[in-house]
């Protein structure tokens, strides 16, 4: 992996498997407002950063 990070690989990294979060939870009939906003929410929780599991 790169460390160049002015290239940004961690966005790079992250953003497709991000989109396919999104297009699978679209599929099973989520709004797309609605799953942003729980991603934004779970983010601003901590969850994702070692805090309490879902």
């Amino acid at each position: 992996m790169s460390n160049h990070y002015d290239e940004h690989p961690v966005e790079d990294f992250l953003k497709p498997k991000i989109a396919s979060l999104i297009n699978e939870a679209r599929a099973a009939g989520y709004p797309q407002d609605v799953i942003v906003a729980v991603l934004i929410d779970l983010l601003d929780n901590d969850t994702c950063e070692g805090g309490p599991a879902l």
